[in-house]
């Protein structure tokens, strides 16, 4: 019987690790998982930075290549 349980606890155990859970506390009653949201954080913040860093050049560009021209009578 506690075979059984064993293996259903450890099946919803790599449920949570496979959505990014870590095992925080384990005792002989329970496991304390928390989820892990760092990395997520950082990769949002990358991808911004990223984002915003490929447009760089072609704004100034668009503002550099922006020339009036005077022609005196």
């Amino acid at each position: 019987m506690s075979e059984k349980i064993n293996k259903e606890v450890m099946q919803e155990i790599k449920m949570y690790q496979a959505q990014d859970y870590e095992i925080e506390e384990e005792t002989t009653e329970f496991y304390v998982m928390t989820k892990n949201t760092a990395s997520v954080a950082v990769h949002v913040l990358l991808a911004l930075f990223f984002w915003y860093t490929c447009f760089i050049p072609n704004i100034i560009y668009y503002f550099a290549s922006i020339k009036k021209k005077k022609i005196m009578k």
